[in-house]
């Protein structure tokens, strides 16, 4: 994923919303139009100790045509008790707009008045997406002679946002630098979001230079740090290929803000550096996390999980990923739960896995595999019929011979001597390796034929009838 990407699916979702949207800037209306608590928010990042501003007195009656407005606009945005009912609109937010424009015409109108009206026709405007519109008028809530400092630091900044949305960043960023001149003290956010215009405009130096500088001032003023702020940085040194940079901010990230491609990111700068401890301790979080909803990831997770000595939890990974149907169950797949819970000794999944795996078998070796388990747990008799199974369904290469031997093991558990010295026979042909064992087990069983053969005739003695045995 390239850092240009990772910005547009993760920074820019993070900007803030644009302040319009839940009709917060409404001055003194909002009391009870639903914008003091954010009006009183932009006023918190105002400096200390800053004259207060004379502004007219609004009149009621204007108080009561905006809220009539605003229900128009927008009846979800006025705010009710827990479960009431959203009040029914009054008219249409075009409707909105005739209101409002037609009492701009009252000549008893102070300054106040006409930019509370303006700014709710600007939300009004941004409501029917006509974004000139909105950008003028709340031009004209700045142009009015006197409004509060609130008022006119919500204006801004909702004209720099609409500029920045409208991909205008150089006028957006104008109007950044008028915001923190009225504010009278620069800002975090505002210096995260002309970083970011800068590296939409392209200069990744200049948006890495003010990332930082978001930093400190977020310290120099006892903020937090934001997890968008910390990801444009993360953002910016990947497009320098700064890993280390790239790796530490990460490891800071994922503390207090959990997200898959932060973990999956630094798995994999992890395993870059060749720290495959913490590069799988990286995957099982983001797993533990419910973040690892593909196949893939899900069997790469259980591949590394045997690779790096824990078969079991790899079994378990493997094991829910095809129960919940987010692994299919094929013959890759199976076969590699199977050999998981062989590498785990869970014999009996074990078993089961195998057996599972020959319905979609290819070739012979998979009934080979359940063989060996089966044998393990000296169940004979189904091995023989897994071997023989193997053999018959071929394309073993270099292995007939393994099978072969480990079938002769099986009949020679069960007391079939001829075929178990024929299949030892035929392994050491298939094989070199088997010779000297082969070799042994066949002695073994001549061995054991005259003991048995000893013991018949000690029983024929008796009257008993010996049993026939021969090679």
């Amino acid at each position: 994923m390239t850092s240009r990407l990772l910005l547009s699916a993760g920074l820019l979702a993070c900007l803030w919303a644009l302040p319009l949207l839940d009709g917060a800037w409404l001055g003194p209306a909002a009391g009870y139009l639903g914008g003091g608590k954010a009006l009183a928010e932009e006023a918190k990042k105002r400096p200390p100790r800053r004259k207060t501003r004379r502004v007219p007195t609004a009149k009621a009656t204007t108080y009561k045509l905006l809220e009539r407005a605003q229900l128009m606009i927008d009846p979800e945005s006025v705010p009710r008790e827990e479960g009431e009912a959203a009040p029914k609109a009054p008219g249409t937010p075009e409707e909105a707009v005739e209101l409002l424009e037609e009492f701009l015409d009252d000549e008893s109108l102070n300054d106040y008045e006409r930019a509370l009206v303006w700014n709710t026709l600007a939300y009004a405007y941004y409501t029917l997406e006509d974004i000139p519109k909105t950008i003028d008028a709340y031009h004209q809530v700045m142009d009015q002679g006197a409004i509060n400092l609130a008022l006119e630091l919500a204006s801004l900044r909702a004209i720099f946002q609409l500029y920045y949305a409208q991909e205008d960043y150089y006028k957006s960023m104008e109007y950044m630098d008028e915001w923190t001149e009225v504010n009278g003290q620069e800002d975090p956010d505002i210096e995260y979001m002309r970083a970011t215009a800068f590296y939409q405009l392209e200069d990744p130096d200049k948006a890495l230079e003010l990332a930082l500088k978001t930093e400190r001032l977020a310290g120099e003023q006892g903020r937090e740090m934001k997890e968008n702020w910390l990801y444009l940085q993360v953002v910016l040194y990947n497009e320098r290929e700064d890993k280390e940079k790239v790796l530490s901010l990460l490891e800071r990230i994922v503390e207090r803000f959990t997200k898959k491609h932060y973990w999956t990111h630094l798995a994999g700068l992890y395993s870059e550096k060749g720290w495959d401890d913490k590069a799988l301790s990286a995957y099982h979080m983001a797993y533990a996390q419910d973040f690892l909803d593909k196949e893939s990831e899900i069997v790469a997770l259980s591949q590394r999980l045997i690779s790096q000595d824990n078969p079991y939890e790899a079994s378990q990974v493997l094991a829910r990923g095809l129960a919940d149907g987010v692994v299919e169950e094929n013959e890759k797949n199976v076969r590699l739960l199977a050999t998981a819970y062989t590498m785990a000794k869970e014999t009996q999944d074990a078993i089961a896995a195998w057996r599972k795996a020959t319905e979609y078998a290819e070739d012979g070796e998979i009934f080979y595999r359940l063989g060996q388990a089966l044998s393990g747990e000296e169940r004979h008799d189904e091995a023989v019929t897994a071997y023989r199974a193997a053999l018959d369904k071929g394309d073993l290469e270099e292995k007939e011979g393994d099978v072969r031997f480990w079938l002769g093991i099986s009949l020679m558990q069960q007391q079939e001597w001829e075929e178990a010295v024929q299949m030892f026979l035929r392994a050491s042909e298939l094989d070199e390796d088997n010779a000297d064992q082969s070799f042994r087990y066949r002695n073994y069983i001549a061995q054991e034929i005259k003991r048995l053969e000893t013991e018949a005739k000690i029983k024929q003695d008796t009257g008993r009838p010996p049993p026939r045995w021969r090679l």
